[in-house]
């Protein structure tokens, strides 16, 4: 499940009114907004001039329990409350039940906030962590838990076009298409490049050629190459532009399966006529000529496959990818284990 900007608004506005509490869970995938909102709550509560002796950062994998909840307990300097942010709660070893035990009787001059990352870093596996859904439990009768799930293809694009705006830079739909093509969705990694683009284009319109000399012209297009090459007829073409992107670098496996079944999600509407106009859509459309209906749902059906298998095999994982794209080519679907085809 994904979310959109409209439902984040709403969570951020909340917190603009002071409607706080003592405890916060923010958990899920989508780690830049769920540290966007770690910061609006600690900043709506704690003055500037007072953070210094207010507001603490703990981080899972270094953090002595004792010394966070005593933190906890204790009274705020010349203030009402303070903020404790303890971030990748996920790596924390141990000492679980103190904390447990403090979110059951929670000190009300407090705020205290836990983020956590549910999926495995490098393998977007889910964690599992009984530890994890008792504290879940406590947060939700004293306080309150909050789910970060990505955002939709769409809000994701209409997010970087705010965030360039911000930073008094205007990118085209064009432009905004190729960042997220050649970054992907995370939205740390797309900040990064929208700064870097403010800091050399700042104030004007920005172009996919402009892009080009920020990010790479060789990074910036090796998924359109890839993309382009994927017809019937052209199956080394694609196959030679696969190897070439993984062994260089450009983009990482996971990313690849991204870009390629945001792709055919876009033809699959396209063959259907939804989101009519547009410079995607109008590209899309003539993507899907080159494809029945069938054959796209096959295209999904064995990225999908691919995606799981990365996440939950130790399969290499350029064989899973050859392995969906020659199954696709050959209109076969790619079968558990993975199988020549």
């Amino acid at each position: 499940m994904k979310s959109n900007l409209t439902h984040y608004k709403k969570i951020f506005n909340d917190v603009a009114k002071r409607d706080i509490v003592s405890l916060y869970l923010l958990h899920g995938p989508e780690n830049y907004i769920m540290e966007k909102m770690a910061d609006k709550i600690a900043s709506t509560i704690v003055p500037d001039d007072l953070k210094a002796f207010n507001y603490a950062v703990a981080h899972g994998s270094e953090m002595k329990v004792d010394e966070f909840i005593a933190t906890a307990s204790s009274f705020p300097f010349l203030s009402d409350s303070r903020v404790l942010v303890l971030r990748e709660l996920e790596k924390l070893r141990g000492s679980w039940k103190r904390l447990i035990a403090y979110c059951e009787n929670p000190v009300p001059s407090s705020v205290v906030i836990f983020l956590y990352n549910p999926l495995e870093e490098g393998r977007g596996k889910a964690r599992e962590s009984k530890d994890f859904e008792r504290l879940k439990a406590v947060v939700g009768r004293a306080g309150k838990t909050i789910v970060f799930e990505r955002l939709t293809d769409a809000d994701v694009r209409k997010w970087v076009g705010q965030e360039a705006r911000i930073c008094h830079v205007e990118l085209d739909d064009e432009a905004v298409d190729a960042l997220v093509r050649s970054v992907g969705d995370d939205l740390f990694d797309l900040k990064n490049e929208i700064v870097k683009l403010s800091l050399l284009y700042g104030d004007r319109r920005v172009s996919v050629a402009d892009l080009a000399a920020v990010i790479g012209s060789y990074r910036l297009n090796a998924i359109r190459d890839l993309v382009d090459s994927i017809e019937p007829g052209q199956e080394a073409r694609a196959l030679a532009i696969l190897h070439r992107i993984i062994r260089s670098g450009a983009e990482r496996p996971a990313g690849i399966i991204y870009q390629l079944t945001r792709h055919f999600l876009d033809l699959l509407k396209a063959k259907a006529g939804v989101g009519q106009g547009g410079y995607r859509y109008e590209r899309s459309r003539r993507a899907a000529q080159a494809f029945t209906a069938r054959e796209i749902m096959l295209w999904l059906e064995n990225l999908r496959r691919a995606e799981l298998l990365l996440k939950t095999s130790s399969f290499p994982e350029e064989t899973l990818l050859v392995g969906a794209f020659m199954h696709s080519f050959k209109g076969a679907y790619v079968e558990f284990p993975l199988m020549a085809a």
